[in-house]
């Protein structure tokens, strides 16, 4: 049983079918829908019985059915010519798809809005590795995806609803060109996934994510991109050379997604086995540095956040703060001797953090036991257990010179300036260290001062 949906771009007739099939009982469909600054062509149904419906694709004149002059053909492969076929249109403008999600009705065999987001982006991840396309996720919507002709909300939106029977997966799109002719550069694409019947739901997203891209059905046959009204539907995990054929046509080939930040770590000689940790850590790997000191880490392109490490042999290794990596960036990294009297890093992983250090710093400020230390260890802490912080708090926290270490006092002008407090009345307001017996740093630069000098930091 064939559904038949006809669409116009200019004068020329496209068409575009869904089959039910038998192979996992998963169908794959998109329908696309072009508009022009000039001319709006709406969707039209026509009479299935127009195409002859066809078992394989052997069995389908192929000369008849090739009416639009997108047909490409590529040099020929092994065992079959590469024919994937295009909307006739340009893909995303910049290369770039941006897309919210819609978790209403989720399918019962993902757990989580989670699993659906990393299902999608795990498809969206395959065709990026086969051209430069690329997709940026934009959180959670409401809004729902729209199947309806001359879509226009700006908005990509994956959603789950009902579909008709088997069908698995649908997906319109909408290009616009400044006159009937074209070129056209598709700007919207919405998918319907179906929440009652998916049994192979990343399949279904790494074909309908072709669709969302521009990628219309190959006569090729076992390309993931396969489907009528020239080849059957299959079910494939990874793309096939036709399928990166069609993908590069529209975006070109893949370019490289991540950058290096490499150096050398010193102190006048090279300090090796610093590990780098990176917040965050999606996809940074680093690797220790050797004996000469030499480190290399490989970010995402774009990637902002901060590397750090716990001291390795009595060197304490400054964190690096990087604002967005988008070239190849050498930074070489001075090592600092020795634990300062005033240790602010408790936990030992090259940070100073309020969450952690700062209440294990309080804590004992108020004479808590070593016990009341646990679970004050922020990400790769070479100190992690209760003991080892209570210790590591044994310092000279006396941030404001007066006669006796407070809570009250050095404890709270501690633990503003590492939420960020830096003027006088955000360090010192309401704390009354002018009357503090002996105190003699009471205004924000002269604290800054100690404590940059006397505890290692950088505030």
């Amino acid at each position: 049983m064939f559904d038949v949906t006809g669409f116009t771009k200019g004068s020329k007739p496209l068409f575009h079918m869904r089959v039910f099939y038998s192979l996992l009982r998963t169908t794959f469909c998109t329908a696309l829908i072009a508009s022009a600054s000039v001319s709006t062509h709406a969707a039209a149904a026509i009479n299935a019985g127009e195409v002859e419906p066809a078992s394989s694709a052997t069995e389908i004149d192929v000369s008849k059915l090739r009416t639009n002059d997108f047909f490409i053909v590529l040099p020929r492969l092994s065992g079959d010519e590469s024919k994937f076929l295009t909307y006739g249109w340009n893909g995303f403008a910049g290369n770039l798809v941006r897309w919210k999600y819609n978790d209403t009705n989720r399918l019962p065999s993902l757990v989580s809005s989670a699993d659906a987001v990393s299902r999608i982006q795990s498809a969206m991840g395959k065709w990026t590795s086969a051209c430069n396309v690329n997709f940026q996720y934009d959180g959670l919507t409401s809004s729902p995806a729209s199947l309806a002709a001359n879509n226009s909300d700006n908005l990509n939106v994956i959603a789950w609803g009902p579909l008709s029977g088997n069908t698995t997966g649908v997906t319109y799109g909408t290009a616009s060109g400044s006159s009937a002719a074209g070129p056209f550069t598709l700007y919207e694409s919405d998918m319907v996934l179906n929440n009652a019947f998916n049994p192979a739901v990343d399949k279904t997203l790494l074909h309908e994510v072709g669709h969302m891209i521009g990628i219309a059905h190959s006569d090729v046959q076992n390309a993931v991109m396969s489907g009528p009204p020239l080849t059957n539907y299959v079910s494939l995990n990874s793309l096939s050379a036709d399928d990166i054929s069609g993908c590069q046509n529209l975006y070109g080939p893949p370019v490289a997604t991540t950058r290096t930040i490499s150096g050398t770590i010193s102190n006048g000689i090279a300090v090796a086995n610093v590990t780098f940790c990176a917040r965050p850590a999606a996809n940074v790997v680093c690797t220790a540095s050797s004996g000469s000191g030499a480190y290399t880490c490989t970010v995402p392109v774009g990637w902002a956040g901060t590397l750090h490490s716990p001291s390795v042999a009595n060197n304490r290794i400054p964190p690096q703060i990087f604002s967005a990596v988008n070239a190849n960036v050498t930074r070489n990294v001075t090592a600092i001797s020795g634990v300062p009297s005033c240790n602010l890093d408790v936990d030992n992983n090259g940070l100073i953090e309020p969450a952690t250090d700062g209440v294990a710093i309080l804590r004992r400020m108020l004479g808590f036991k070593d016990a009341a230390f646990a679970g004050l260890a922020g990400t790769c802490a070479a100190n992690t257990t209760s003991t080892a912080i209570f210790n590591a708090t044994n310092s000279n926290y006396n941030v404001t010179g007066g006669g006796a270490t407070r809570a009250t006092t050095d404890g709270a002008v501690i633990a503003r300036v590492m939420n960020g407090a830096k003027t006088d009345a955000s360090v010192a307001g309401g704390l009354g260290l002018v009357n503090g017996t002996g105190a003699s740093r009471t205004d924000w630069l002269s604290v800054q001062n100690w404590l940059n000098t006397t505890c290692g930091s950088n505030f």
